[in-house]
């Protein structure tokens, strides 16, 4: 009890230390970080900015929720550029997940580039276990209306992964665990080093909601050599699948067990799964890499050096990554 005490302590300390954006360079100064972290965290970025005693400064932006409408893209766009304008040393790029978003933000004002947020998984963290297998179809979500379990209602071997994070989602999870997958074998939280083996244990992954961002979780499997039974979306999750180890289906629940029953009937070889996924990462880590090294010029990202997980975006627990990696956080000022 006193251990975990103390651990908690110490990652609630560094949780605190450590905010939500990667520093890949000190002058000029280049960060990476979500959007909405930007946005809601102006006036600590802007501290941060006036404080900096750099030449320049480069803010990459991933998109975290789709922004192909306007409805969200709008909004963003202006609250990007009035931080801009607040630090005029200040360039920001928006790394978007589909070229949609391109389009949009490019039309708004914003310097926007196609380079999807799922390329870097680092993929040596889903290693190929050959784990047996105990369910046709795995489903990671958060427990919340977007995510549409109940399509999953007429698939009768089915692992679930997920909890809800806030009271009013808990009707939502109690009715789909009670009712509509009541069959299903569930649990509300795994730690990172057991997903691989989780996902293995399916014969595909699902993916159900229709609007949301590019979704981890959905190269996540593939990276784990399993395909995915998907439904019609924006946001961007598309963009890494390759044809041939993705069924994209109708709305319906009974549409949505037969492409399960399909893959179950037809395995795919992992190993095919995951080559070919990452080959279609190959050339959005390219993209990030010739964009880090201008913001950063003269300094350079070293080529031998690995992209760190997601960038470290949010990683706040692992401060050894961001030494391992040469990549920073500043402290809070």
């Amino acid at each position: 009890m006193a251990f975990q005490f103390l651990k908690k302590s110490i990652q609630n300390a560094l949780r605190n230390n450590f905010p939500p954006c990667s520093v890949f360079c000190r002058n000029p100064l280049v960060l990476v970080a979500f959007d909405v972290d930007f946005t809601r965290g102006r006036d600590w970025f802007l501290d941060v900015f006036r404080k900096s005693g750099a030449s320049s400064i480069h803010v990459f932006l991933q998109l975290g929720y789709e922004h192909e409408t306007r409805k969200n893209a709008v909004p963003f766009a202006a609250d990007v550029k009035s931080i801009m304008d607040a630090c005029p040393r200040l360039a920001v790029t928006v790394l978007a997940n589909t070229m949609k978003e391109v389009e949009t933000l490019s039309a708004l004002g914003l310097r926007t580039v196609f380079c999807h947020q799922n390329a870097f998984l680092d993929e040596s963290r889903y290693p190929l276990l050959n784990v047996p297998k105990r369910y046709d179809a795995i489903y990671i979500a958060r427990f919340t209306p977007c995510k549409r379990h109940q399509l999953a209602a007429d698939i009768r071997s089915i692992r679930l992964i997920g909890g809800c994070v806030y009271k009013k989602e808990q009707p939502y999870m109690d009715g789909i665990v009670k009712d509509k997958l009541a069959h299903a074998d569930w649990i509300d939280h795994v730690g990172p080093s057991r997903i691989p083996a989780e996902i293995e244990a399916a014969r595909c992954g699902l993916c159900l909601s229709d609007v949301e961002g590019a979704m981890f979780v959905s190269a996540e499997y593939l990276l784990c050599g399993i395909p995915v039974v998907n439904t019609r979306n924006i946001g961007g999750r598309d963009e890494l699948f390759p044809d041939f180890a993705v069924k994209t289906v109708p709305d319906d629940p009974a549409a949505v067990a037969e492409a399960v029953r399909e893959f179950v009937r037809n395995p795919i070889p992992p190993g095919k799964i995951r080559a070919a996924v990452l080959e279609k990462m190959a050339p959005h880590r390219e993209t990030f890499r010739r964009l880090l090294n201008e913001a950063m010029s003269p300094a350079r990202f070293p080529d031998s050096r690995k992209l760190p997980h997601k960038l470290l975006i949010r990683c706040t627990k692992r401060p050894l990554e961001l030494l391992r990696y040469g990549v920073w956080h500043p402290r809070p000022r």
